[in-house]
Parts: structure tokens; C-alpha cells; sequence
């Protein structure tokens, strides 16, 4: 069974973190932490070159991953590492399209079967989604889908059309961790959304704090939420010591349980 289908209807915690970020070896130490505190869902995010939504913060994690020589075979096998642990935590694999097609797309999905519970394709259109989507849930992966305020409710219908696993919509629109909240237009989206699809709704982008998770979590009707460049600024607000950061990232995550 894919464990995105247990996942409780509200109060879902994602937490994302780059990929081999600050190194191979200290990443291994860093998901280590994330799923020894069990959110729901981890979301691996696979570096890039060139990534389209990923905020300043996002950006320099993949560039110290990909300076160090990281490749897309060493992310997955450290997600197959860290599963060991797995439980009932889904695996999301959120990435870029040239990163799948460049490995091969089906050596990739391959690689991922059994381990990974879906993927976020940031830049895969929804015209050219079929036959990766279905290649995917063929092997028990779910393709997730990304809403914006931006979505016109015709495009949302399509594509929440058998949406499987959770949808992540974006709070605003611009890169992930630099935008305010507005609670009055998430709350809007997320009921149109609710009309068309009954898997859950986890809001991300912007998501800083625990007044933040909060504050969603009580003023609108989203089932969960994503955090990823909270997680990462940490590393470099304690002035890149590791040993503090996987200490502060440890209590960060504690503290993140919604009321």
C-alpha cells in the first residue's frame, strides 16, 4: 500500500530538504533527523542547475550539493538509506523533468519503485504528464499535483481529475520561501480546490515558523502544510556549524506539532 494513502485528513506535516545538502555525508545525518521525528511526509528535493521555483535559499543548497559532485544516483540511494527507518512516513521526490529524462525515465521510476511514495515534477506540464504519471502509478508511485493562485478553475479541474496522494498548493505565487501569507485567499483557493477533490490539501511556500503552521492551521482549511527553506536558512544563520544545526533542526521540527 502506498503510504500517501494513510495519511491522516488533517494536521499533515511535509518537511523538505535538498538532497546531499551541506554534503553526502552530512545529509545522511540531516534526513537522519527529519525521520527520527516522523512527519508525515519527507520530500527529497533532487538539485538542479537551473531550478525555476526554488527561492535564493533552495538555490544555494543545490549549489553546495552539485559543487561537491552530487549525482542523481547518489540522492537516490540516499533515500533508499534513510528508508530503512521509513515506518509510515511517505517518501516525495520533488525535481526537476531533465533530471528524470536525463537518468531515463523508466530507469528512474525503477529506481525509485518501493522506496518513493511520489513525485513533485515542478516543470512537467500537465498536456505531457500521461506517460510518466502513468509509468509511475503502474509501479505504486503517485504523480503530485501543484495548484497556484494563478490556476483558472478549468485547468484545476483537470487537473485535480484523479489526484491521487495529496495536492500541493502553492500559497502565492513567485519562489518557495518569500512570500507573505494571505490567509483570506489560501482559504478561497483551498475550498475551490475541496470542490474537486477529496485527497488532501497541504499548503507550502512561504511557511517559516510555528506561528505560521499555526495560523494556517486555524484560519483556513488546508490539511497540512510544507516546510523546506526554513529548514535550510538554519544551516547558515548558525554560521554553517553543523553540529548546531542538526541540534536546532532537531528542537525546530519538536516544536512544529500543530495544535
Amino acid at each position: 500500500m502506498n503510504n500517501l494513502d494513510k495519511l491522516p485528513s488533517k494536521n499533515i506535516l511535509s518537511l523538505f530538504m535538498t538532497c546531499g545538502f551541506p554534503s553526502l555525508s552530512q545529509s545522511r545525518k540531516v534526513f537522519q533527523t527529519i525521520q527520527n521525528n516522523q512527519p508525515h511526509i519527507i520530500e527529497f528535493g533532487l538539485p538542479f542547475s537551473d531550478p525555476m521555483a526554488d527561492g535564493l535559499v533552495i538555490q544555494e543548497a543545490n549549489k553546495l550539493a552539485l559543487k561537491k559532485g552530487l549525482s542523481t544516483n547518489q540522492s537516490i540511494n540516499l533515500i533508499k538509506s534513510i528508508s530503512k527507518n521509513k515506518g509510515d512516513t511517505s517518501y516525495v521526490i520533488m525535481c526537476y523533468i531533465n533530471t528524470v529524462i536525463k537518468y531515463g525515465v523508466s530507469q528512474f521510476i525503477k529506481s525509485i519503485k518501493g522506496t518513493v511514495d511520489g513525485m513533485i515534477i515542478v516543470d512537467l506540464p500537465f498536456e505531457e504528464e500521461k506517460d510518466i504519471r502513468e509509468q509511475l502509478e503502474n509501479n505504486g508511485i503517485y504523480l503530485i499535483k501543484l495548484i497556484s493562485p494563478m490556476t483558472d478553475s478549468n485547468r484545476a479541474k483537470r487537473l485535480l481529475h484523479k489526484s491521487k496522494g495529496f495536492i500541493y498548493y502553492i500559497s502565492s505565487t513567485g519562489i518557495t520561501g518569500s512570500n507573505k501569507l494571505n490567509h483570506k485567499e489560501i482559504n478561497q483557493n483551498i475550498k475551490i480546490i475541496k470542490k474537486h477533490s477529496s485527497i488532501p490539501v497541504l499548503v507550502g511556500f512561504g511557511i517559516k515558523s510555528k506561528n505560521d503552521v499555526d495560523s494556517l492551521s486555524k484560519k483556513t482549511l488546508t490539511d497540512g502544510v510544507i516546510i523546506g527553506s526554513a529548514l535550510i536558512q538554519m544551516y547558515f544563520d548558525l554560521k554553517m556549524n553543523f553540529s548546531n544545526y542538526l541540534k536546532s533542526l532537531d528542537k525546530f521540527i519538536k516544536n512544529l506539532k500543530i495544535n
